[in-house]
């Protein structure tokens, strides 16, 4: 377990910069071409980034808020007429001290909330989140250029992006049921009930046995005569009240009657 979750990181280190500007992307947001009838590129529209089916209710909740709050932190605003974005972060440097502090904490509180996935964050990513965050606590601390070097260096966006592409090739792995080293390229298999926990292990249970049935049990007899006509009474010797039916059990006492009706008669 421990292994592959180091290989998903070695992976993903190596993978987020190819694949993305972690500076600068939007982490949230991409834009997509719109085509008309004929198939043409009429324009582009910005449509919130998909996530990975294959990976678990909780990483997807999780991916989705870190990608919401590094784009309010760092690209929620743009420059009039320009593609230039800049967030609440980069304003709440502008307070001496005190804002450092505060988006201290703020880039904390996003990394803690990427470390809540399933199976945890591998140490080489917290550490390089740690890393980042760090770096923009010290830029932002040289008077004048820091504040600058705050709209440059998005710590959150960077951290956000390690995330997207970390939980990518964990999906591409349970996808695949194996991954394999970039080191050594040995295949390692994926305990896929660890990274999602929507998977129980074990998931597919036997089918249980039927039990056997009791036989149902025969209804009691019901007595005949005037008065105790629709009542069920239990055959009883000591009292005599038996029920002979016409093959020796069963429902004999409208037959009495009858009897007894034949030889008034007479």
């Amino acid at each position: 377990m421990n292994a592959v979750i180091s290989i998903l990181g070695k992976k993903a280190l190596g993978n987020y910069k190819a694949k993305h500007n972690p500076n600068s992307d939007n982490v949230r947001y991409e834009r997509v071409p719109v085509y008309n009838k004929k198939g043409e590129i009429v324009k582009h529209k910005e449509q919130e980034r998909s996530i990975p089916a294959e990976l678990s209710q909780n990483d997807r909740q999780i991916l989705k808020k870190v990608r919401r709050k590094a784009y309010r932190w760092d690209q929620g605003f743009r420059i009039c007429c320009t593609r230039f974005r800049f967030g609440w972060s980069a304003l709440i440097g502008l307070i001496p001290i005190v804002g450092d502090i505060i988006e201290l904490l703020m880039s904390m509180s996003l990394i803690n909330a990427a470390a809540k996935i399933d199976g945890g964050l591998p140490p080489m990513l917290r550490a390089r989140m740690m890393t980042n965050m760090m770096l923009d606590f010290g830029i932002g601390f040289i008077p004048l250029l820091g504040d600058v070097g705050d709209v440059f260096f998005r710590a959150n966006t960077r951290n956000a992006w390690l995330l997207d592409t970390y939980l990518s090739e964990k999906a591409k792995a349970i996808r695949e049921g194996q991954v394999h080293d970039p080191d050594s390229g040995s295949p390692h298999r994926v305990p896929v009930a660890a990274l999602n926990q929507d998977i129980a292990p074990g998931s597919q249970q036997q089918p249980q046995a039927s039990q056997p049935q009791e036989p149902a049990k025969p209804a009691p007899a019901r007595t005949g005569g005037y008065l105790f006509s629709g009542r069920d009474r239990q055959p009883d010797l000591e009292t005599g009240l038996v029920d002979i039916g016409p093959s020796g059990n069963g429902n004999g006492g409208g037959n009495s009657n009858n009897q007894g009706k034949k030889k008034s008669r007479k």
